[in-house]
């Protein structure tokens, strides 16, 4: 019989969780506490992973991807100033370190539930690159993608030293 892979995680925040982080005082505080929570969700994955219980583990990357949407949400409504961009970037460089973390655990899960790792190393990589864009998203000017329709522009021949 081939092997299937595990269904996706669901991504969904407790209800402790969540209430936890509607008592916060300010933004600051907050992202505080979803940092904290979404170290908590990557330890408990890597002791499911270490017990070979990978359904529980992939269930806790779920959390987690929930946990890190709605953190880069509620910065993303906040006014964008000095502190909301510091905000960006201390949860910017948290991604950073949990993703070694996670590429880890993706080394000791079977094949089965690989797919899921890798799609929550996915996410926080995408997500990581999300908030480096929120941080310098009013000072960096992009350039618009050429057309492919205009033809090249006709150069003059340069002329030659002789």
């Amino acid at each position: 019989m081939p092997l299937q892979a595990a269904p996706p995680p669901m991504r969904y925040i407790p209800d402790a969780v969540r209430a936890q982080l509607s008592a916060a005082r300010d933004t600051k505080e907050r992202t505080r506490l979803v940092i904290a929570e979404m170290d908590a969700r990557i330890a408990s994955a890597e002791q499911h992973t270490k017990a070979e219980q990978y359904d529980a583990a992939t269930a806790e990357l779920g959390i987690y991807e929930a946990i890190v949407a709605d953190a880069v949400t509620y910065l993303q409504a906040q006014r964008n100033d000095g502190r909301t961009r510091d905000l960006f970037k201390l949860l910017e460089q948290t991604l950073y370190r949990q993703e070694g973390r996670i590429e880890v655990m993706r080394r000791n899960t079977p094949p089965e539930y690989v797919g899921n790792v890798r799609a929550a190393f996915n996410y926080a990589r995408d997500t990581r690159s999300t908030a480096l864009n929120a941080f310098y998203g009013n000072t960096v000017l992009r350039e618009p993608s050429p057309d492919k329709n205009k033809p090249a522009p006709n150069h003059p021949p340069a002329d030659k030293p002789e």
